[in-house]
């Protein structure tokens, strides 16, 4: 009688178990040392943060800066009245029929 791959899954399953095993054993050393290391990680991680943050902060009032601002263009308005008066000669200004 062949047992096909049925080695192959057993092993497989039983690594798979010790693994498992080896996970759920639990932390080495001690404690208060562990949380002291973590401390000291998580408080190097948050200056990290802050000093990009910072840095971020510093570009973006860099750009602004840099940001050149063009006057606002309006229309022209100064014309001479005395030209308007010839063209406007000819023209009524009453409804269109």
């Amino acid at each position: 009688m062949t047992r096909g791959d049925q080695r192959e899954r057993d092993r497989a399953k039983n690594l798979k178990k010790q693994q498992d095993k080896l996970k759920s054993a639990g932390k080495q050393g001690d404690p208060l040392a562990r949380n002291a290391s973590d401390a000291a990680a998580l408080a190097a991680k948050v200056e990290k943060k802050k000093a990009e943050e910072a840095k971020k902060l510093e570009e973006a009032s860099k750009a602004e800066a840099v940001k050149r601002v063009e006057p606002k263009r309006t229309k022209s308005t100064a014309t001479d009245p005395g030209l308007e008066a010839l063209l406007d000669s000819g023209l009524s200004k009453g409804k269109k029929k």
